[in-house]
């Protein structure tokens, strides 16, 4: 019996262009985890058989949802984040001044499908399809590497006979040297660490067509939440939870630089926040820090509720 080894294994999408119809990867992620969920269901009727028994089962639609945790690396994600955001025709793109190029996602309500393919030491290669991006978690702390954890769901599945070849980017992910906070346009230097979240409320829909997958995903409302660990240096954060302030954020991380490549940027811009909780426990020995969770909302003049 052939041998599985742990760090043997990848991770690739491609993008739909008819969402469950599965198409082979073509990018390549260097993701650390990935843990996809597809279960069978039965219908079993309830028959009088002249037993306590049930003794008939009927297989019944099926789902496929899973994660993917990722070190946030800036080249491979791009239609991952138009489907976190639902920013399908909301990309706008032009050059930067710096160099390069800038590209602006509008959070909408369209959302590409994706194609997974991973393989388990070449043993499993699994293909899901119809997917789509339900939630995405991108938290930054000191010292450490910027993580994003990706939710996903979809509507079918597919073993497949041979691993596909792979290729990766070069480029470094996002750090923390590259990472800072701006309120109204002024960093704020002590933020510790923030997890900013989107959540799409994606559900599923079926229709009658002789097969237990399921037709479409649908989007629900969108949930964008945000949560820092702050010093407690003064009472200027905690003056704005009491007056229910709000202000515009900004997460700004550039990504470590390449041998002759321009610095990647990716900043988040959400122009309506205001803290809905602050907690600054006392404890002997400790440092004074402030749990700031925030509430982020779409502002009244029809702007969108952020941009990235």
């Amino acid at each position: 019996m052939a041998e599985s080894y742990a760090d043997i294994g990848y991770v690739g999408y491609g993008v739909e262009t008819t969402e469950g119809t599965m198409v082979a990867p073509t990018i390549f992620l260097p993701a650390n985890s990935f843990s996809f969920d597809s279960s069978n269901a039965y219908v079993i009727p309830s028959q009088l058989r002249g037993n306590r028994d049930k003794s008939i089962k009927m297989a019944s639609p099926y789902t496929v949802s899973g994660s993917m945790g990722l070190e946030l690396v800036p080249h491979g994600i791009a239609s991952l984040l138009v489907s976190a955001m639902s920013a399908v025709g909301g990309v706008s793109t032009s050059a930067y001044s710096g160099g390069g190029y800038q590209h602006v996602f509008t959070p909408g309500n369209a959302s590409p499908t994706f194609t997974f393919e991973s393989s388990a030491a070449d043993v499993l290669i699994m293909r899901y399809g119809g997917l789509r991006v339900n939630t995405l978690e991108i938290a930054a702390s000191f010292g450490e590497i910027v993580t994003s954890t990706w939710g996903f769901e979809g509507t079918t599945r597919a073993k497949q006979a041979s691993p596909t070849a792979e290729s990766y980017s070069a480029y470094l992910p996002f750090h923390f040297d590259g990472v800072d906070v701006r309120r109204d346009g002024t960093q704020l230097a002590n933020v510790q660490n923030f997890s900013w979240s989107i959540g799409n409320n994606v559900d599923r829909r079926g229709s009658l067509r002789k097969t237990r997958s399921w037709r479409r995903t649908q989007l629900g409302a969108r949930d964008v939440g945000l949560t820092m660990t702050m010093d407690f240096d003064s009472t200027a954060d905690y003056d704005l939870f009491l007056a229910d302030t709000e202000f515009v954020l900004k997460l700004h991380m550039t990504a470590g630089i390449a041998v002759g490549a321009i610095p990647h940027t990716f900043v988040l811009d959400i122009p309506r926040v205001s803290y809905n909780m602050v907690n600054a426990p006392l404890n002997a020995g400790d440092f004074i820090t402030q749990d700031v969770e925030c509430t982020i909302v779409r502002p009244l003049n029809g702007d969108p509720v952020m941009t990235a």
